[in-house]
């Protein structure tokens, strides 16, 4: 959503760790933040989330994770699958993603890049 990003520009954007977030959600409930993790994206089945950790990723283990709704405008992005990213949107505890599995989830994500730099990257 290009009105997030905008917003973005005049503030500062909050980098937060995804232990932060998932430990701590009342913290930074409706913020517009930064965080970085494994990610996983399956356009296929619309399955979209960052993962503390390539384990976590692989095993499916959504409590440590938070579901990632992608603006259009980022089309496919499949190809950083299992890459170390950094993605920015608004947090949200409340949405719980994908059946509910997740314990949270970043509405709006406008920015998603790969961190370059990580091994195995």
């Amino acid at each position: 959503m290009l009105a997030g990003n905008v917003a973005s520009s005049a503030v500062e954007v909050p980098t937060v760790s995804l232990v932060s977030l998932i430990a701590t959600p009342e913290r930074f409930d409706g913020v517009y933040v930064n965080v970085q993790g494994i990610a996983y994206f399956d356009s296929k089945h619309y399955i979209n989330a960052i993962f503390l950790t390539r384990e976590d990723k692989v095993r499916g283990n959504a409590t440590n994770a938070v579901f990632l709704y992608l603006a259009p405008a980022l089309g496919n992005v499949d190809r950083l699958n299992g890459k170390f990213v950094t993605v920015q949107g608004k947090f949200s505890s409340a949405n719980k993603g994908h059946l509910n599995v997740f314990p949270a989830c970043l509405l709006d994500v406008d920015r998603l890049a790969a961190v370059k730099g990580r091994v195995g990257d």
